[in-house]
């Protein structure tokens, strides 16, 4: 029992950063994990800025009522990692699929869709070689102990949107949060012939529930606002059959500003704020959540005609505070990104691309930074 007990703490605490050839771990993953931030590969090309507008992302329902006709969205978005700090340094990548979604139009006025994308993920491997004592008498050996976690918690939403024109849009979601952490803890020891190594598994599942509503207002043809709001319900956590903790999904909230008075040329601006603090009451008493911001900002302008077809081009910027820290302190992340959008197939699909540089400090001493490549493709029937 003591030992089951060890593992499923070892879910709730943090990430190990690297030591030289002994650790693989990241700032972006201490806690319950990394927030992909449930945007589009088009509104990562403006630092988010487009993304309470677009309803191919996912943080408001809001923006379904101008999808305009059936479509399939699916996304991949790989990161590679690199951290640094005064034991040297380590290179991760991480394969992530963060969003998936269908959007139907019912009628004149009505949109409906299903999604599901990544609220947190948690993937990673840790290893640390230490001395142990064994035996008796006793001897000093060496051990390698090795931590791996697979997971993440998802948000599967199924939202409604009304509209009955271009002025004004408003929609409402219900959300049911779904996860779990597959963790295995093994210590390694190089004489095998000596020493038996041993290995150890479990998994720890979440769910939770919370619903969303958001406005989007166009006052006239070349500016228009949006807000949404979140609330969230209790998250659970539980081993097996075992009840091991409990807490508040951390509440959202988001106002936006979209300017297209350029021709070709659309700026947009977003603010959005999440109460990430709820969520200590799941990870140890030393990694401790934090509320933050989440701003940015970006254009997009038509761009060159290649193959038939006008290529839509995307800049933008971003800064945020990531939910959990690391020894106390917030990490921030900075992050620039470049993205490109095509149609294709006489407009029946369209693939947009995004390159994103993500910074990641919580001192001098520690820092990461990820190259984040981000492909989406729609499809509509």
């Amino acid at each position: 029992m003591m030992r089951k007990t060890l593992l499923v703490a070892t879910a709730l605490f943090a990430t190990s950063l690297p030591s030289v050839g002994e650790a693989q771990g990241a700032l972006s993953l201490q806690g319950l994990g990394f927030p992909p931030g449930q945007l589009s590969a088009r509104a990562e090309g403006t630092g988010g800025g487009v993304g309470d507008f677009d309803a191919l992302s996912l943080t408001t329902p809001a923006s379904l009522a101008g999808v305009g006709a059936a479509a399939l969205f699916l996304q991949y978005s790989p990161e590679f990692r690199r951290v640094t700090t005064p034991s040297g340094s380590a290179n991760t990548i991480t394969a992530r699929f963060p969003l998936v979604e269908g959007v139907l139009p019912v009628g004149q006025s009505w949109t409906v869709a299903l999604s599901s994308s990544t609220f947190l993920d948690r993937s990673s491997e840790t290893s640390l070689a230490r001395k142990q004592n064994v035996g008796d008498p006793v001897d000093t050996v060496s051990l390698v102990e090795q931590n791996k976690v697979l997971g993440a918690i998802n948000d599967v939403r199924l939202a409604l949107a009304w509209s009955n024109s271009p002025v004004f849009r408003i929609g409402v979601g219900g959300h049911v949060f779904a996860g779990s952490n597959r963790i295995t803890f093994s210590q390694v020891f190089p004489d095998s012939a000596e020493f038996i190594s041993s290995t150890q598994s479990d998994r720890i599942s979440y769910a939770g529930l919370a619903a969303s509503i958001g406005l989007e207002w166009h006052p006239a043809r070349a500016i228009g606002f949006a807000v949404s709001g979140r609330k969230g319900g209790d998250l659970r956590a539980q081993s097996g059959d075992t009840a091991i903790g409990s807490a508040k999904l951390p509440d959202h909230y988001s106002a936006s500003v979209l300017f297209e008075g350029i021709p070709g040329t659309t700026i947009s601006f977003r603010a959005a704020h999440d109460n990430w603090s709820t969520l200590s009451a799941l990870s140890s008493s030393g990694i401790q959540a934090f509320d933050g911001w989440d701003i940015g900002g970006g254009l997009e302008a038509s761009g060159p005609r290649i193959l038939q077809r006008i290529v839509t081009v995307r800049l933008g910027g971003r800064v945020r505070t990531l939910p959990f820290g690391f020894n106390g302190e917030k990490v921030s992340e900075k992050t620039f990104a470049f993205g490109l959008g095509a149609p294709l197939t006489r407009d029946r699909a369209a693939i947009d691309l995004a390159i994103q540089r993500a910074s990641r400090t919580v001192s001098s001493d520690v820092q990461e930074r990820g190259f984040i490549l981000s492909i989406g493709l729609r499809v509509s029937p």
